[in-house]
């Protein structure tokens, strides 16, 4: 007994002692991070162009303190601490981390998109449990790749056709799918082209109850309808057409194949002066976004090789062997591109030439009228993350000025996301930014000059990592969907 009482004192000690240990190396710990704070970066010498509407800052510090701007100014008014980690940019130039605001994710993407500048993407469209799952690992630090706000599961009139879509039949539909979406994450509701105006009232009107902006993808409801029944984003600028022409009766919205590129531009072709005036003024008036996806249409009118050849060196570029054979074949070959080309000639071609000028002629005069254009690249036909330069490049084109086509893509773009922490270069947001080697301001090409990505404060690696961890694959869909049973459960 007596050498079981003193076995048993000698074990509680070492567990005292033990403990004590362990509470002294936490509290060192705990003393250590609170005295060094988290890491500070600064970036020095560049002009700072922060996306507010100010004018640059020539000789600019940003300062990042954790994953926040602390402050931006000029040198010699800036401090910073000793042991600061400092990243000279003398003669380069930081912008916001730039946003694409029409995506299709794929779990491949990641990389392409990063390396390209380009930190947030908004998701147009996949099933909700998939794409936000993807949101939460990145968020989590297990996924590299772009801050993920997502749509989920497109709403659409009963049957739906695209394999993620969900169909609605009634008012009770509506307000549970909304509320479900809701729950599950999302950052809008995203409409399809067989929603009736009067369905799309109920939408808008449930969504915004929550803080949702409605986008779409519209057919059977034009612009100016949708305009007035609360719509917040004009996907494609579809919609338009039909609402400026002369005969809307003849602007097919239920094209299928080849023939949506062919009757989307004829659409356009068909765009009467005085009714587009009134329709930019509505749009206007009711702070509709165009998101007018310009650069997948010109690709095909007027720079069919040159993507194509732009595309193929990333199809060969070994350390990106984990994106799918048959996706880098398509970079190669550019399939539909072709398709169209061989298809349409002759009048039909030059018809469409027409329809995607009058296009940039809209969107022109919706952004000088005060509108808001945004800037998505509709990424599925082409390598993520240059397809938003290009679609940058093509708002140039038709009339923005490089600023404005900047803007497009960071602060206008995460406003309509309800993010005021993003999209600009200021003290309190979060840092994703930008180091480019020229002046964007001068040649909207230059942002492609990338020299270095920061997101969240984090210096990102924009090499591509052969063994980049691929997140789990889009799955492959059967209804009842997911998002369709829990519909069914709510009932």
């Amino acid at each position: 007994m007596h050498h079981n009482r003193e076995g048993m004192n000698r074990q509680k000690a070492m567990a005292s002692a033990a403990l004590c240990a362990c509470f002294v190396t936490l509290l060192v710990l705990t003393l250590t991070t609170a005295a060094t704070g988290p890491q500070v970066t600064v970036i020095t010498g560049a002009t700072v162009i922060d996306g507010t509407g100010r004018a640059p800052i020539r000789g600019g510090v940003v300062v990042i303190e954790g994953d926040r701007i602390k402050t931006v100014g000029r040198a010699g008014k800036v401090k910073w601490p000793r042991d600061a980690q400092v990243v000279e940019a003398a003669g380069m130039y930081v912008v916001p981390g730039l946003i694409d605001m029409h995506t299709h994710y794929r779990e491949w993407q990641g990389e392409l998109f990063l390396a390209h500048g380009i930190t947030s993407v908004k998701d147009l469209g996949n099933p909700v449990e998939w794409i936000s799952a993807l949101s939460r690992m990145q968020v989590a630090g297990q996924l590299r790749g772009p801050r993920l706000f997502f749509v989920g599961n497109n709403l659409d009139a009963s049957p739906p056709e695209g394999d993620h879509h969900i169909g609605i039949a009634n008012s009770s539909d509506i307000e549970r799918a909304v509320r479900l979406l809701h729950q599950l994450g999302v950052t809008a509701i995203k409409v399809r082209h067989k929603v009736t105006p009067d369905q799309l009232a109920e939408i808008t009107k449930a969504a915004h109850a929550l803080d949702l902006p409605v986008t779409g993808h519209l057919g059977k409801t034009d612009a100016m309808e949708a305009a007035q029944s609360g719509l917040d984003g004009l996907e494609h600028a579809t919609g338009v057409a039909r609402a400026a022409s002369k005969m809307p009766g003849q602007v097919k919205t239920d094209a299928k194949g080849l023939a949506v590129f062919l009757e989307d531009l004829r659409g356009f072709s068909q765009m009467d002066k005085a009714k587009e005036t009134a329709l930019i003024k509505k749009l206007v008036e009711k702070r509709v976004a165009l998101i007018p996806t310009l650069a997948v249409r010109r690709r095909i009118l007027l720079d069919t090789e040159l993507a194509r050849q732009e595309d193929s060196k990333y199809a060969r570029d070994p350390s990106l062997a984990y994106v799918p054979e048959s996706v880098r074949r398509h970079w190669i070959e550019a399939p539909v591109e072709q398709k169209i080309l061989e298809a349409f000639r002759g009048a039909e071609m030059d018809m469409m030439r027409k329809g995607y000028r009058r296009l940039e002629r809209f969107v022109r005069e919706f952004h000088r009228a005060g509108g808001l254009v945004l800037a998505g690249s509709d990424n599925l036909n082409g390598v993520p993350g240059i397809t938003l330069h290009r679609e940058l490049e093509s708002l140039v084109a038709a009339g923005l000025e490089p600023y404005h086509a900047l803007r497009a893509a960071t602060h206008s773009a995460a406003r309509f996301l309800n993010r005021r922490d993003l999209g600009s270069i200021e003290p309190g947001q979060i840092a994703d930014m930008l180091v480019v080697r020229a002046n964007p301001l001068d040649n909207i090409r230059h942002l492609r000059e990338i020299e270095k990505v920061f997101q969240g404060g984090q210096l990102i690696e924009i090499r591509f990592q052969p063994d980049y961890a691929l997140p789990p694959s889009r799955p492959q869909l059967v209804r009842p969907l997911y998002l369709e049973r829990l519909l069914a459960e709510s009932n």
